[in-house]
């Protein structure tokens, strides 16, 4: 994947750079789960394409309140400005693709999950801009592959492209797997990327845990014991081991 040297840019200038032809489209992906004022600034910014969930026709169809959506934005749109002033970095992120709508949601929905190194199957955050940045970047010349309707992005300011493929049809998930020295890397790098992965599961898989401890406490307690662990195999096993003796 191609990356140009970091300068951060707002949306018009990125848009400037680089014009959309006649056959490309500006989508935006954006987040309920953000605590920014993303969804409300859609909302304001005028008439706009409809957002699309995610998530619709799955099992987490009901998610509203964390439920990730796509939209085709017109690159003149209102919600442009906010985007380049905003100082959250989690609300989402733009792309430009030759798909339509539907094959662009199609894809993103085949990542709701993803399998993990160790086997386990995950929630993809892909709509924090964090995250996918340092996905994309890690994966180098394979990024394309990853979510191939999209060519040019811009995340956080930084812009970001992968070579144009040929887009095949959308898989059902999981069928992603992230690689282990990504996996690896992520972890090393951001800490948090760990974190958030071990809450999710937490959560999902063992809520008797998850909830005997006020939720910050046990963010506190996981945030120790991943900068404790490292990138270590049995990381979650050993940390629900840990966690039953604690509670006793």
């Amino acid at each position: 994947m191609a990356t140009q040297a970091f300068m951060s840019l707002d949306p018009v200038a990125w848009l400037a750079q680089q014009p959309l032809q006649e056959n490309e489209h500006l989508y935006l992906v954006i987040s309920a789960a953000s605590e920014s004022d993303a969804m409300k600034a859609f909302r304001l910014s005028g008439p706009a394409h409809p957002l699309l969930p995610i998530w619709g026709d799955t099992p987490y169809a009901t998610w509203q309140p964390v439920m990730p959506y796509v939209a085709q934005l017109e690159p003149d749109s209102a919600l442009l400005p906010w985007i380049a002033q905003t100082e959250a970095l989690d609300w989402g992120w733009l792309a430009v693709s030759r798909c339509e709508p539907e094959t662009v949601l199609a894809h993103l929905r085949s990542l709701t999950q993803v399998k993990m190194p160790d086997g386990n199957e995950v929630f993809f955050r892909f709509w924090d801009g964090r995250y996918l940045q340092q996905i994309l970047e890690g994966l180098g010349a394979e990024a394309g592959n990853l979510l191939p309707v999209f060519e040019r992005y811009l995340i956080n300011g930084k812009p970001l492209e992968t070579s144009p493929r040929k887009v095949p049809a959308a898989r059902d998930w999981p069928w992603w797997e992230m690689p282990r020295d990504l996996s690896d890397a992520l972890a090393k790098q951001n800490p948090s990327v760990s974190l958030d992965g071990l809450m999710q599961w937490l959560e999902e898989e063992h809520l008797y845990l998850f909830t005997a401890w006020p939720k910050s406490n046990l963010r506190l307690k996981v945030s120790r014991y991943v900068r404790q662990a490292g990138a270590r195999d049995n990381l979650r096993e050993a940390l629900l081991n840990d966690l039953i003796q604690e509670q006793g």
